[in-house]
């Protein structure tokens, strides 16, 4: 009796440990070893680099800055030696994208180029929003904007009243990687 009581336990505990393994790929295992791979380009912005420009906003505004923690940039430009390395790794981020954690908030289609919203975590208590945008001609980019019950309503009315920390030295990192891709 004590053999199978035992044999049981271990059953169980095996079964928990095989459900609680997640196979599917995640965008931030993505993102990590995409970091690792010279043809990306990849910024981390902490949440204090995001400045308001006026200090007198509504507590509401400050709340929802206070929300985000960090965000993260990953780009892959494409150029004449990548395009088979661009198409792989759009599919990828499109494949992680399907999966059903990640809840759709836009899509439009321009042409040779596309552009998703995404989030995990629930409506009005979002934990990470994704921005993914490619273009046949310039290549992706994928940004996270990871953060603790962010709201998109609150997030989209403090857009208006935030400007980038112009003395940081990420903020010059991005701007050089932007006048890069023109």
């Amino acid at each position: 009796m004590k053999s199978i009581i035992k044999y049981t336990g271990l059953l169980l505990i095996f079964a928990f440990t095989f459900i609680a393994c997640d196979s599917n790929p995640s965008l931030q295992k993505y993102y990590v070893d995409s970091k690792e791979n010279n043809e990306f380009i990849s910024i981390d912005l902490p949440a204090n680099i995001l400045e308001l420009k006026n200090d007198e906003v509504s507590e509401d505004i400050k709340t929802t800055l206070e929300t985000i923690k960090k965000v993260n940039f990953l780009a892959l430009q494409l150029n004449e030696t990548n395009k088979d390395l661009y198409v792989s790794e759009k599919a990828k981020v499109n494949a992680i994208l399907k999966n059903p954690k990640y809840k759709q908030l836009m899509r439009m289609n321009m042409g040779k180029g596309s552009v998703s919203v995404n989030y995990l975590g629930e409506e009005n208590a979002i934990d990470e929003i994704v921005i993914f945008g490619s273009d046949n001609n310039k290549g992706f980019a994928v940004v996270r904007v990871i953060g603790e019950n962010m709201n998109p309503n609150d997030i989209m009315k403090m857009a208006n009243d935030i400007k980038l920390d112009g003395d940081s030295d990420q903020l010059k990192q991005l701007g050089g990687l932007f006048s890069s891709l023109k």
